[in-house]
């Protein structure tokens, strides 16, 4: 993996909610999560990050100028995966 991406982390997606910056892997993905009245998101982008105890599925992220809301999380050994829904509304 390759922490070369900047990665703004705030806790809602107001600008005013900063956390902090990071560095991660950041990779293309593709994943459509449907819910119950035919309600479909599309997963976008997956982070590769070590694990930050500042990032939970209520987070945004903003990569390259663009808001991400946080979706799904899966902790390993030594790493994070995070799945983005990248937000039609950047806020």
């Amino acid at each position: 993996m390759f922490y070369n991406t900047l990665i703004k982390i705030y806790s809602k997606s107001d600008p005013n909610s900063y956390i902090k910056s990071i560095y991660a892997d950041v990779q293309p993905y593709l994943k459509s999560i449907m819910f119950e009245d035919g309600f479909e998101i599309n997963i976008t982008r997956r982070v590769f990050c070590d694990i930050e105890n500042s990032i939970s599925i209520h987070s945004y992220m903003e990569i390259e100028n663009e808001k991400y809301k946080v979706m799904d999380i899966k902790k390993w050994d030594s790493y994070m995966e995070v799945y983005l829904y990248k937000l039609k509304r950047q806020v």
